[in-house]
């Protein structure tokens, strides 16, 4: 079962994390505003909207793809985009803060409740994949 678990987990955070890095490639500057929006670090959106998709694509093609302690890197690199996403986002609804996420590019939809249960819910899965992954040992890559 622990296999079959792996791999949904490898290609649904791998091939999300892929599909969203590259639909905040296809707006920079879009996908810039998005993260000013937040009011956290403005003057950081301009760089973090020019790497931020890369990561995200990097890290997807890593859990699908790579081998066993790259997968694992890929997992908790995941992890951590979640730990900070959650908290940006928790940190926009305590603010009262209206504002589209940026999740999937521009055309996201607005902060809310279940934005927050989603990013929870992938930051769940990501460290269950690292755990997962870590209890499967030399296996893992099979």
């Amino acid at each position: 079962m622990k296999p079959a678990v792996r791999w949904a987990l490898r290609l649904g955070l791998g091939g999300l994390f892929l599909v969203t890095g590259v639909l905040k490639l296809r707006d920079p500057a879009g996908f810039a505003t998005a993260v000013a929006n937040y009011q956290l670090f403005p003057a950081l959106a301009a760089l973090l909207a020019a790497t931020l998709p890369a990561v995200e694509i990097v890290a997807g093609l890593a859990l699908i793809a790579a081998p066993g302690p790259w997968r694992r890197a890929a997992a908790l690199a995941i992890a951590l985009l979640m730990a900070v996403f959650t908290a940006a986002a928790g940190s926009a609804v305590a603010r009262h803060i209206d504002i589209s996420c940026g999740c999937f590019g521009v055309d996201s939809g607005r902060i809310d409740a279940l934005t927050i249960v989603r990013d929870l819910v992938l930051l769940a899965a990501a460290l269950g994949l690292v755990v997962i992954d870590r209890d499967a040992g030399p296996d893992a890559d099979r």
